[in-house]
């Protein structure tokens, strides 16, 4: 109760200065444009997800490297099936980052990961 007269009040201002002509066409003008507003906030929203952050499971073995190089350090070898949270599909050109067992970053060839 105590937040429906300052929402009133900022009805009637965003409404008055909407042009509205008589009372009940200022609160209709104030209304609108909030609704317009919650509208918008939404679209936007949906838009501006964040898509870079996929899971993905492992197609077949392949070798974990310690840099994004194929001709770094491996570190191990992935198993088949087990998955992986990638956080940006695209920071790399061939491989993807990923975190192993021991919570360190290690690099997966790209071909390696299929996507669920």
């Amino acid at each position: 109760m105590e937040i429906l007269i300052p929402l009133l009040i900022v009805l009637i201002i965003i409404g008055s200065l909407l042009g509205g002509k008589s009372f009940g066409g200022t609160i209709r003008k104030g209304c609108g444009f909030v609704i317009f507003l919650l509208i918008l906030a939404v679209a936007i929203g949906l838009f501006w997800t964040n898509d870079d952050s996929v899971n993905f499971s492992a197609s077949k073995n392949c070798q974990i490297y310690t840099k994004p190089n194929i001709e770094s350090d491996t570190s191990g070898v992935l198993e088949i099936g087990k998955e992986f949270f990638v956080e940006d599909i695209d920071k790399f050109d061939y491989f993807y980052e990923i975190t192993d067992e021991n919570e360190k970053t290690v690099f997966v060839r790209k071909e390696c990961l299929t996507r669920k």
